[in-house]
């Protein structure tokens, strides 16, 4: 079932990306005619006018049969523009979870970290495919009565929106689907919130 799964995110990836390498081809032929050498080589804004900035902030209280917990993370990322549409680059997330318990208040470090590819259908829609390493570090050997899986791969798959259109600075909602949560008590689907620069 996983080698299936990891299939059908693969072929979902590939369509991901030739739907948007064929819309900016279309998208394209609508402009003025570049000379396309002219457009490549220039070099008037460096790499740098290419990046893009992101990330979002995690702050989460909760509480269930008497435990309460507190996470609190953060999780940036860096695109390069490839073109109009479509940018790649990193995206790194680390999360600090604690469980206030009766005696020792258990701590965790959760940490991700991988590649992702985002386009855009318009200045403030875009969808974004994204693969990740998850695990999690024991922050002490408090309880054993809480266990988290320690190591994990996300292949994430979703659209967002973003308030900028085109300016410098944004908000931005996504809703992701993870392919590879096998969990049965997971629900697979995740929400982000964060701002975005130049994007």
């Amino acid at each position: 079932m996983k080698k299936i799964t990891r299939i059908f995110s693969l072929l979902l990836l590939f369509t991901l990306v030739i739907g948007i390498s064929t819309a900016e081809a279309q998208r394209s032929k609508k402009k003025k005619k570049k000379d396309s050498t002219e457009e490549y080589f220039d070099e008037s804004g460096g790499f740098a006018h290419r990046l893009w900035y992101g990330g979002g902030f995690n702050l989460n209280f909760g509480g269930a049969n008497g435990v309460n917990t507190m996470l609190l993370g953060l999780s940036p990322m860096v695109g390069y523009k490839i073109n109009d549409i479509l940018s790649v680059g990193p995206r790194l997330a680390v999360d600090y979870f604690e469980i206030f318990d009766v005696g020792t208040n258990p701590r965790y470090m959760f940490w991700g970290i991988g590649p992702f590819a985002r386009g855009k259908f318009t200045e403030t829609i875009f969808a974004q495919v994204e693969y990740e390493i998850r695990g999690v570090s024991n922050l002490n050997d408090a309880s054993d009565r809480f266990i988290f899986q320690e190591n994990r791969e996300n292949f994430y798959l979703g659209v967002g929106y973003q308030s900028s259109g085109g300016g410098l600075m944004g908000y931005e909602i996504m809703a992701l689907y993870n392919f590879l949560d096998n969990n049965p008590t997971n629900i697979p689907l995740t929400f982000r919130f964060g701002l975005n620069w130049n994007f």
